[in-house]
């Protein structure tokens, strides 16, 4: 992911949720970990496929779906109890995957910043292309990008 200080506001994102961390997201020193930060930009992807499924009239935009990769840039330490803002949209629409662009802000400072990779896939094994369905009901969620 090349760093895009776009990213970094909290209007780009059309989807959004709040959430309380817990105690037990929390290292020694009192941050939020990595893994449960990788938890939260789960918790965005899921967002974006709740959306997207709710347009297609509870259908999920794929077959099957598989998360190909997650790249996640840590930009700030995270802080419990204080909530978190999970910000999320579409990035990129491909053949056969959706890269799904999020963002974590505490504070109103953004965070952390991941993007993700998820491969439409039938049962039998291999990607399949976007159900032209899908790609129009992604296309909903697209991050807001001026340009």
């Amino acid at each position: 992911m090349r760093y895009d200080p776009r990213r970094t506001s909290l209007d780009l994102y059309p989807l959004q949720r709040t959430i309380t961390p817990l105690f037990g997201d929390t290292d020694a020193l009192g941050h939020i970990n990595n893994v449960s930060i990788a938890r939260y930009f789960e918790q965005a992807r899921v967002l974006v496929m709740e959306a997207v499924s709710s347009t297609l009239g509870g259908t999920h935009p794929f077959e099957r779906a598989v998360l190909a990769k997650i790249e996640i840039n840590f930009l700030a330490e995270v802080f419990y109890p204080h909530d978190i803002v999970i910000a999320t949209g579409v990035h990129h629409i491909g053949t056969s995957s959706v890269v799904i662009g999020s963002a974590l802000f505490q504070h109103g400072r953004c965070v952390a910043l991941a993007d993700s990779v998820d491969v439409g896939t039938a049962a039998e094994g291999g990607s399949r292309p976007v159900p032209e369905a899908s790609r129009v009901a992604f296309e909903k969620f697209r991050l807001a990008y001026d340009d």
